[in-house]
This record gives structure tokens, C-alpha cells and sequence, in this order.
């Protein structure tokens, strides 16, 4: 058996089941609309009252399963509350509950002069004398306040010593460390010389909030949110302060994206008027506008009932879904266009019955196609260790499946309607039985008249296609005729293919937070300064989780050397090192000897040196080291590259020690997701581009199609990914969901084209490609255009979500409606299938294109 014939075969037997369903369709068309309604209903209505959200990017942009969160847990076992203190200095359990504020001169000058210091002191005052009145209970700052032997945790209180100031006038403020302290992460815009600061424009200040209780956890939560308020009204005429508090970026991310969501209600607006344009064209009895409203309707259902049934279950909503209506939109019309191309393409001198099983025959398929590749790149995307990725995925999948069945269950009943309505030839909008136009002028009606009451069942195809329909298919053919158009075509997409390398070999990762959020928030302006002004180094700590021999010199030995092997690194600070050994070795008190010498001598130590009293855990005995830390701090990693590689090799260090050893930073929690993002990415595009392609071919057995749809989706892919480096856009969590999206509708335009190309008669290729986007050239374009159109509006937004997600759709679609329209057509007429009785079927296949075509023109140029 030849390919083409078991290919034909296999067709048949698909075409079979959808027309069964066309029968069923075509018969119960208001029983089938009521139910596929009464239950979208249900669904969303009982699913609704269930509905939560999500919006802590710690928990949807983490990695699920990351290293950090058992690192963390085991390091809080160990590391608990000791009297007098609720805080670990340098932040190492993951204390999260901060509130900063970023100090500048108005006019960029030295922030370090006693002037501006007084300021800065005032700044400090004012932030500590912020309080709040609930339930009767005055809070300020001292009674929020994380504790370190009992005095609350300020870091960049040292500016206000005594000593400093003392150190300052004398122009002798050593740095990056100062008084066993390091600031370098305290000062913006820093100058420095043999190890003396001389210049800085900035000063940062952190307070950190107790968490350490549920009832500490809600104060100090509440106690932010008056901070965040009270801070808008400080004023100077010398300085000016940025700040944010540790729920800032979640809840100026959350207002950024559901203050844009306005743009959906309009977005279903555009819709609405663009499919009933599209659809327009026939007269007052073949006029289809209103099956292109039905198509939004179901598609809006659909939406609905993904919310609904998604909350029922417990998934919880995340902003970025706010971005799925505008994808789903644009799924529902590219199924829309298909299904009405179909039906146009049945013998008009048919039953109503027979047209709806010719459209599901053969419309069935082509949309079942493109829903399945869809739903498929979401589920596939749903297995992301993201949460936030996930549940996007899962909610835009269901919606998927939902849009689907809902053209099925609603579309479909509703074009039997219509149909019906047209066989008896009345009116689209009163329903009432019509004349023709001849006919009413015939009978001395006005022409107006008879151009809004007058009308009859289409004879023809183009009787029943507008100008958006007809126009499309009639420029592609005219176009491809051309061999200058082809050559030209050919020189473009490898021109597009080199940039779409060379962007990729380019694209950075990483997310800026200035980015995520409205350039009016004042998280925007903290974010900004710190990006650009500050330095982020890193603390690391080394933290034996075992009791040690720490008096054995050998034991003494191995630890400097694995630290010294850290600092080594090319992301860690060589000369910076935290060592509480160290110190303890070189002071007086230090006692060589047994285990008890080393404790005894080493709780004097740390009674002199407070600095360290968090480092060294005891037993409850005091006589016993259950558990220690060392640090180093990295170099400037700026780069989320750099970010992830040092979390990285400092793990590996300490993994490959001969005793148990956790490096560890509550930075890692935002580490581990550059460090993800990559292998990820490319993990979750690569198998759902091996499933599309396996289901390519339990739709489209044919070797030359598969090919076809695997190449055009790789090379799309690739611009897609390549064009982000043009558009100033960069890999993230973000972006990754966006290019999850992108797999699917890489697929659909040309899936589109080549089953048309496959089930058209024709005795050559050109004739082929010209009867294949007489089906499925004007669906293609009509679908990109509508999605185009749809998500245009994003251009306005605040958001960066949003305006990412525009730019990437922007690339999908336009790439992937050139690849549909105009790639494969070239590659359809040099290289394509054709059968032995496409050959013998010529002449009246021919015939038949050539006076549709001619048909097309006529219509064309009319309208026109």
C-alpha cells in the first residue's frame, strides 16, 4: 500500500467519527447547546465560590523540591532562639521580614559628610517612631523588631556610633570591613582607595521584623504595611529615601497585573467586532456575523469553566493567568475560521445535515489537531518544578480542552442553526422569512430596502466569504506564482534563520525586579538604585550540621583549607572570610589542649567577642559544639548567570568535604531559580516538542508532513527565541512560560496548512497549493490577525508580564503565519505529495479550482 493511500485511509477513518458526531449535531443542534451551556455554567458558578490565589513569589518562582528549602529547614533545627535574640546576623535561616530604606544626596554628592549623616540619622528616627494602633495595642519598631543580644537589628546602625563618626572625620573608615562589620553592601556609587572608603552617594539601611512566632510573624506583617504609608510623607531638602518592605514585591506585582486586566474586557470587545467583520460579506439570509459572536461566546465559557472547575479541585489562581484569556481568545477564532472554511467548502445544493458532517468531516480533524499540540505544550508545561508555571499551565490547558469541546458542543450546534436558518431563507437578525434583493425591487420596494431585508442562500463559495476571506488566499496565490517572490522568500527566511542563531548564542537570563513592576511604584524606584547603584555580595555559610572535633589542629587544618578553596572561587571575595575559629586560635583565650580546655576557653571568647555568639551552637550541657558556621562572601554577582553558578560551585565545595557540610544563603532561594531556569526550559521544550511530534503522527502519518510540521515549529521556535535578544528580553520564569505557550501555536498554522495541503485534490503541486490555501490560506491569516489584533492593546500596559507576553505572541504569530502562508507552500510545489489519483482525478479537479478562482477574483474586485 503506497503512503498516499494509507494516509487517505487513515483520514477516512478519523473523518468517519466526526461525521457521526456532524449527524448528531445536525439533528439535536438546541437540546446539545442547552446542556454544553448548563454545564459550562455549573462549573464555573459552583467552581467560583472555591477560587483562591497565590501571590508569594518565593513559593511560585522557587523551584518545587529546592535544595534551599531542606538546607533551610535543617539549619533551623539547629540554629534556634537563644535568649535575648531572635535574629542570626547575616541573615543565614532566611529571615525575610525586612523593611529597607535607601538614603541619596538630591544632588549625587558625598553622603558622607557629618551634614548629610544628621539627615540620615533623622531618616532612622522617623522609621523607628513609626507605629500602629490595633486591637488596642500600640506597636512600634522596638517592639516588632528582631533582637541580637537583646537590642533590635538594624544593619547600617553603625553609622550613628561614636566610633564611626570618629573614624570618618579622621578620613580612616576602613572598608569593604569596618569594625568587624562588612558595609560594602551599606553604601551606593562607592569610591575607595588601599583600603579606605572615600566616596558614596547612598546609604542602605535594612530593619529586620521578628518572625520567630505566628503572633511576632503577624505583627511585624501588619507593622510593614504602615511603613510602606508613613514613608511617603518624609520629606528633606537635601536628601532623598527609596524603600520597600519584604512584601512589597509581591503586592506591587499582584496590583501591576490585576490593574491591567481591563484590557480583557476590551479584548473580547475587539473580538467580537473583528469576527463579525470577518464573517460579514453575504447577504441578510447568508450573513454569518452572528456565528462568529457564538465562536467568542464559547470561547468566553470556556474560560469561565477552566476557572471554575481548576478552584473546585483546590489549584490555586496565579496573576500571570490573567494572560490566558487573551491566548484562548485567539485559539477560539483560529477554530472558528477553520470550521466555517469547511463548511463553505461543502456543496451548498446539499442537505443542512450533509454540509455539518462534510464541515466535521474534514473541519473535525484540523481543529482536533491544533487543540490536542496545544493542550499537550501546557500539559507537558504543567510538569515544571515552577509552581507558578505549573498552575498557568493548568489552568490554560483546561481552558484548552474547554474552548474545544465548547466549538463542538456550542459552535457547531449553533452553525446548524444558522444553517437551517439559511435553508429557509430568513432574515439574520428578525428570523422572518426573506425575499431576494431582485425580487423586493421587483416589487417596487426602494433599493435600501432591499439591500438591508433582501437576501438568499449562497450558490457559490465566495457567495458566503467577505473581503477578509477572500482577500488573503487571492494575494498568497497571485504572490506564490512568482518565481521572483519564491527566490526572495528563500534569501529571507535564511536571513532569518542567522539572526534567530545569532540571538540565541546571545539572549541572557535572568529578571530585573525594576521590571515586574509599574515604573510609578515606589518598589520601582528601590529596585532601580539597587540594580544599578549597589553591590550584591553574598554571604555564604559553611555550617557543620555534626559535632566536631574542633580542638584536633588537623580538624583546624582541613577547615581553613576547604575555606581557602572557597575563596578561590572566581565568584567569591579571596581576601573576605567570617571565622570564628580563626579568631578564637588567635586570641588569648584560646586554650590548646582536650575537648573541655577548647569549650572552656572558647565560651570566654565568645563572651568578649559577641560578634561570633551565633556561630558556634552548643548542647544543653555548654560542654559539647553540635553545630558551626564560616563564611565567605561572594564578589559583585550582578548577573543571575553568575548568581546561580556560585550557588552552584560553593555547594559543590562543601558536598565534596569528607564531614557533613551545608553551604548555604537565604539568597539561594531566588539562586535556585536562574540556576533552574535553563535546564528547565529547555527540559519542558524538548519533550513536548518529541509528544507533538509523535502526535503528528497518529493525525498526519505522512512522512513529508511530519517532517514539515517538526521543521517549521523547531525553526519558529528558534526565531522566537533568537528575536527575544532583538526585543530586549531576556530568559526567566516569565519568559519561559511565554516560550511554553509559543510550542503550541508554532504548531497550529502549519498543522493547518499541511492537513489541507494532504486531503485537496489536484493533479500537480501548484494546483495543490493553490486549493490548500483556498481552504486554509484565509483560516491561517484571519486566525494570526484576530490573535494580533487581540492582544494589541497590551502594548499600553504597566505590566511587564503583559508586555513580554505581546512581544512573544507578536514573534509566534507572525513567524508562524509566514511559515504557514508562504514557506510551506514553496516547499509544497518543489517538493511535495501527490498521488496516482490526484493525477487521474486532474482535469476536473483543475477545472473546479480554476472557476473558484475566477469566481474569487470577481467577488473581489466587487467588493473592492
Amino acid at each position: 500500500m503506497s503512503i498516499a493511500k494509507f494516509y487517505k485511509q487513515h483520514e477516512e477513518r478519523l473523518g468517519r467519527v466526526f461525521e457521526i458526531y456532524g449527524r448528531l449535531v445536525s439533528r439535536y443542534p438546541v437540546i446539545i447547546i442547552t446542556v454544553c451551556i448548563a454545564l459550562n455554567c455549573a462549573v464555573f458558578g459552583f467552581g467560583v465560590f472555591h477560587l483562591e490565589s497565590e501571590t508569594d513569589t518565593e513559593v511560585l518562582y522557587t523551584p518545587r523540591g529546592a535544595r534551599a528549602y531542606d538546607d533551610k529547614a535543617r539549619l533551623d533545627k539547629l540554629f534556634t532562639d537563644k535568649s535575648g535574640s531572635n535574629f542570626f546576623p547575616r541573615g543565614i535561616t532566611g529571615l525575610n521580614k525586612e523593611c529597607h530604606v535607601i538614603v541619596q544626596t538630591k544632588d549625587g554628592s558625598n553622603i558622607l559628610t557629618p551634614s548629610y549623616l544628621d539627615e540620615v540619622k533623622r531618616v532612622d528616627t522617623f522609621v523607628r517612631n513609626i507605629n500602629q494602633t490595633k486591637n488596642g495595642t500600640i506597636s512600634t519598631f522596638s517592639e516588632v523588631c528582631a533582637l541580637r543580644n537583646g537590642h533590635c537589628v538594624v544593619s547600617g546602625d553603625f553609622l550613628f556610633t561614636a566610633n564611626f563618626m570618629e573614624h570618618l572625620l579622621m578620613k580612616n573608615v576602613t572598608f569593604p570591613i569596618f569594625s568587624r562589620n562588612v558595609i560594602s553592601t551599606n553604601f551606593g556609587d562607592i569610591q575607595s582607595s588601599n583600603g579606605t572608603l572615600e566616596f558614596s552617594s547612598m546609604i542602605f539601611l535594612r530593619y529586620y521584623l521578628r518572625q520567630d512566632t505566628k503572633e511576632a510573624l503577624r505583627r511585624s506583617a501588619d507593622w510593614e504595611k504602615i511603613f510602606v504609608d508613613a514613608m511617603t510623607s518624609f520629606d528633606s531638602p537635601i536628601i532623598s529615601v527609596a524603600y520597600a518592605a519584604s512584601i512589597s514585591k509581591d503586592e506591587e506585582l499582584s496590583k501591576n497585573i490585576s490593574g491591567d486586566l481591563k484590557f480583557f474586557c476590551l479584548t473580547i470587545l475587539i473580538m467580537l467586532v473583528y469576527a463579525s467583520c470577518a464573517t460579514s460579506g453575504g447577504n441578510c439570509v447568508s450573513e454569518r456575523q452572528n456565528l462568529g459572536r457564538a465562536s467568542v461566546l464559547a470561547t468566553c465559557l470556556a474560560i469561565a469553566s477552566s476557572l471554575g472547575l481548576l478552584s473546585v479541585i483546590g489549584i490555586k489562581y496565579v496573576e500571570i493567568v490573567g494572560i490566558m484569556p487573551f491566548l484562548v481568545l485567539g485559539i477560539g477564532l483560529d477554530d472558528m475560521f477553520i470550521l466555517m472554511s469547511c463548511l463553505a467548502d461543502a456543496d451548498v445544493k446539499s442537505s443542512v445535515e450533509e454540509r455539518i458532517m462534510h464541515t466535521m468531516r474534514t473541519g473535525g480533524v484540523a481543529i482536533t489537531i491544533t487543540s490536542v499540540t496545544d493542550f499537550l505544550a501546557f500539559a507537558i508545561g504543567a510538569t515544571s518544578v515552577f509552581l507558578g508555571v505549573q498552575n498557568f499551565c493548568l489552568f490554560t490547558g483546561t481552558a484548552i480542552i474547554f474552548c474545544y469541546l465548547n466549538q463542538l458542543a456550542f459552535f457547531m450546534p449553533c452553525m446548524v442553526i444558522n444553517e437551517r436558518r439559511v435553508a429557509a431563507r430568513r432574515h439574520c437578525a428578525t428570523c422572518l422569512p426573506t425575499k431576494s434583493r431582485q425580487e423586493l425591487v421587483a416589487e417596487g420596494h426602494s433599493k435600501c430596502l432591499a439591500l438591508c431585508c433582501g437576501g438568499e442562500a449562497p450558490r457559490i463559495r465566495s457567495d458566503n466569504e467577505g473581503l477578509l476571506e477572500s482577500l488573503p488566499k487571492y494575494l498568497l496565490q497571485k504572490a506564490l506564482a512568482s518565481s521572483g517572490f519564491r527566490v526572495c522568500s528563500i534569501i529571507l527566511f535564511i536571513g532569518y534563520l542567522s539572526a534567530a542563531v545569532f540571538g540565541c548564542v546571545h539572549l541572557r537570563e535572568g529578571l530585573l525586579l525594576s521590571n515586574i513592576v509599574d515604573k510609578s511604584s515606589y518598589y520601582h524606584t528601590y529596585a532601580k538604585l539597587i540594580e544599578d547603584h549597589f553591590t550584591i555580595e553574598v554571604p555564604v555559610a559553611f555550617t557543620f550540621t555534626s559535632p566536631q572535633n574542633y580542638h584536633d589542629p588537623m580538624l583546624q587544618q582541613k577547615i581553613a583549607e576547604i575555606l581557602a578553596m572557597a575563596r578561590r572561587d572566581q565568584y567569591v571575595n579571596s581576601d573576605l572570610e567570617i571565622n570564628w575559629l580563626r579568631d578564637y586560635v588567635a586570641s588569648t583565650q584560646y586554650k590548646e589542649g582536650n575537648k573541655s580546655e577548647f569549650v572552656t576557653g572558647l565560651k570566654r571568647f565568645l563572651s568578649a567577642r559577641p560578634d561570633h555568639v551565633n556561630d558556634v551552637i552548643f548542647d544543653p550541657t555548654l560542654t559539647e559544639i553540635v553545630a558551626s558556621r564560616f563564611y565567605v562572601i561572594s564578589n559583585d554577582v550582578t548577573s543571575t548567570n553568575d548568581q546561580g553558578d556560585m550557588m552552584l560551585n560553593v555547594r559543590r565545595i562543601a558536598d565534596n568535604f569528607e564531614l557533613p557540610l551545608i553551604a548555604y544563603s537565604y539568597w539561594f532561594f531566588d539562586f535556585e531559580q536562574f540556576a533552574a531556569i535553563l535546564p528547565n526550559t529547555l527540559t519542558t521544550m524538548g519533550i513536548a516538542i518529541v509528544v507533538i511530534c509523535v502526535m503528528t503522527i497518529l493525525f498526519m502519518p505522512h512522512p513529508f508532513l511530519i517532517a514539515c510540521v517538526t521543521i517549521t515549529m523547531t525553526t519558529i521556535l528558534l526565531g522566537v527565541c533568537g528575536f527575544m535578544y532583538y526585543w530586549d528580553m531576556t530568559l526567566s520564569t516569565v519568559t519561559m512560560i511565554e516560550l511554553i505557550m509559543c510550542i503550541g501555536f508554532s504548531v497550529d498554522s502549519s498543522a493547518h496548512m499541511c492537513h489541507a495541503f494532504i486531503t485537496v485534490q489536484g493533479n500537480t503541486r501548484d494546483v495543490r497549493v493553490n486549493a490548500a490555501l483556498e481552504r486554509a490560506g484565509a483560516p491561517v491569516f484571519n486566525a494570526a490577525l484576530s490573535s494580533i489584533i487581540g492582544i494589541t492593546l497590551l502594548i499600553f500596559s504597566s505590566s511587564y508580564i503583559f508586555r513580554t507576553f505581546f512581544k512573544m505572541m507578536i514573534l509566534v504569530f507572525l513567524f508562524g503565519l509566514a511559515h504557514a502562508v508562504i514557506l510551506l507552500p514553496i516547499l509544497f510545489s518543489k517538493f511535495g505529495p501527490i498521488s496516482v489519483e490526484d493525477k487521474e482525478d486532474a482535469p476536473k479537479a483543475s477545472d473546479k479550482l480554476l472557476t473558484t478562482k475566477q469566481k474569487t477574483i470577481l467577488n473581489i474586485n466587487q467588493k473592492v
